[in-house]
């Protein structure tokens, strides 16, 4: 619309200054509302499915789908690019206050004391990768990491462009998450 406002009636009232400021409001309103737009949609899930775990067989994905820890969630940027992120322990998963948004992944995380105490005599402290989301190619463009203490107590953190927050259906999953 803006080139439209310098085109149009050239001998008219308006002076070019007042043209500029038109068309300066014009795209300003335009881009703020672009941005909300990309900011509100970002989360919205468009395809959740369950992970399949890494015991099940290729016959029964749904029935092993239950067993399954993790979940895919699908999302959309504003430029309908699909992004998808795998959360691989669904613990991980936790309601939020953000607005448009029902899930996100955990800042930071306390594992039961059984297994804190458990995990302490092999492997902790130590980092994992808890989620990560793929571009419409499969390359990874992000991970969300938490990097446990000896207590058992995890500190999470994005690397590159990690989906974080989720607006989620849960009816799209055939179960409940927990």
């Amino acid at each position: 619309m803006t080139p439209f406002i310098f085109l149009i009636e050239t001998a008219s009232a308006v002076p070019f200054a007042g043209r500029v400021a038109l068309a300066g409001t014009v795209l300003a309103t335009s881009s703020v509302s672009t941005a909300l737009v990309a900011w509100c949609g970002q989360p919205y899930v468009t395809s959740l499915r369950w992970l399949p775990s890494h015991e099940s067989t290729s016959e029964a994905s749904d029935a092993a789908g239950k067993q399954a820890s993790g979940v895919e969630l699908m999302t959309m940027t504003l430029g309908l690019h699909r992004r998808i992120t795998r959360v691989y322990d669904t613990a991980f998963l936790v309601p939020t206050n953000r607005p448009f948004a029902k899930w996100e992944l955990a800042e930071a995380f306390k594992l039961p004391e059984t297994e804190a105490q458990a995990e302490k005599c092999k492997t902790l402290p130590r980092e994992e990768t808890i989620a990560e989301t793929t571009d419409k190619e499969g390359s990874v463009i992000g991970r969300w990491i938490v990097k446990w203490d000896e207590s058992g107590t995890g500190a999470c953190r994005g690397v590159g462009k990690i989906n974080r927050y989720f607006n989620v259906h849960e009816e799209l999953l055939n179960g409940p998450l927990r």
